[in-house]
């Protein structure tokens, strides 16, 4: 599922399927390198929980 924020030109992207949250960074960090997308994890900036 993606999200669109066009006032900011942020995009959100949910996938679904992950082991774990740790699981799931991994593959998306993997992601991004690869598609030359700078990308920076809220994991990375705090263990917040998810919110649903």
């Amino acid at each position: 599922m993606v999200f669109l924020a066009e006032d900011t030109n942020g995009m959100v992207i949910h996938l679904n399927g992950f082991d774990d949250k740790r699981h799931a960074d991994n593959f998306v960090k993997k992601l991004m390198k690869k598609s030359g997308i700078e990308y920076n994890s809220i994991l990375d900036l705090t263990e917040l929980p998810t919110l649903h």
